[in-house]
């Protein structure tokens, strides 16, 4: 996935206090699915930093695996229960 400043889609939108010092140029980020059903991602962030010449890189990269399966909030789970008891016949 890709973001660049400027775009009308899937554009680069900052807060003023941000944009003051931080200039964010592009973001690419690329995900990959692995088959043991973790998943890793590896993303660079091009900013425009006050008083740097250069375009500052910022990079990050982490594999994530889920230790335990997913639990529904409390909203969540009581709006999903509420909604099975209107759709249950009567």
């Amino acid at each position: 996935m890709r973001a660049v400043r400027g775009a009308t889609t899937n554009g680069i939108v900052s807060a003023p206090f941000l944009d003051e010092a931080f200039t964010t140029t592009d973001y690419r980020i690329q995900i990959t699915l692995h088959d043991d059903g973790s998943w890793s991602y590896e993303e660079d962030t091009v900013l425009l930093v006050r008083g740097r010449l250069e375009p500052f890189h910022h990079t990050d990269r982490n594999m994530l695996t889920r230790l335990e399966a997913p639990v529904l909030n409390p909203l969540a789970r009581a709006a999903t229960t509420s909604a099975a008891r209107r759709a249950a016949p009567k």
